[in-house]
């Protein structure tokens, strides 16, 4: 895989999990608090985000125009299982949430603070909502792989050169036969001419 190749593919994991990240906030605060969602993400300094769904909707436009590209660089075989994908981006995925939480901990006034910022409010959801949303992301970019597949330009098969059938026996191979080369193996019915001598 070239220099390109990788960045394009990074650029594509790097937008689906923050795509993922995202919704595991959101839908963690949904199942949290139900109708009263919008009023605690703002009681508890989550209004950034708003501003946020620009950027990943750009994102995400990101991640196809890098299918595209990719595609037309020859797609690359991929190495990970489905489930090793899931698991994988299902960690990640709660790497980033877990992070998020910290930090708006720290930073924001209203959140919980610590490790109490990952555990209050239901927050225990965000375990099992991260496996699901791993699972999905591995499964668009299984999908993403198989159009890139599709749009991947066909390499050109050259014509195969192969030696003309023959029809009918083989011709016999040309030797000579041992009575028509008298000179051969010192069989001569005469000795060479003798040397002239001045």
């Amino acid at each position: 895989m070239n220099v390109a190749s990788k960045a394009i593919s990074a650029t594509r994991l790097a937008g689906l999990l923050a795509f993922s990240a995202f919704g595991l906030h959101q839908l963690r605060y949904a199942v949290a608090h139900g109708e009263e969602t919008g009023a605690q993400l703002s009681a508890q300094g989550h209004d950034y985000l708003a501003g946020a769904l620009p950027i990943l909707a750009t994102l995400l436009a990101a991640v196809i125009a890098a299918t595209v590209l990719r595609a037309r660089l020859a797609p690359a075989p991929s190495g990970n299982t489905h489930v090793r994908r899931a698991l994988l981006s299902s960690a990640a995925i709660l790497a980033v949430y877990g992070s998020q939480e910290l930090l708006e901990g720290a930073l924001a006034s209203g959140h919980p603070a610590g490790l109490a910022a990952l555990t209050a409010g239901a927050g225990w959801v965000a375990l099992p909502l991260a496996l699901l949303l791993g699972a999905c992301t591995a499964l668009v970019l299984a999908a993403l792989e198989r159009i890139e597949a599709v749009l991947a330009p066909k390499p050109r098969r050259l014509p195969r050169l192969r030696p003309p059938r023959s029809r009918g026996r083989a011709l016999p191979e040309l030797r000579p036969a041992s009575g028509l080369s008298p000179l051969a193996f010192g069989q001569a019915r005469r000795p060479p001419p003798a040397p002239a001598i001045p």
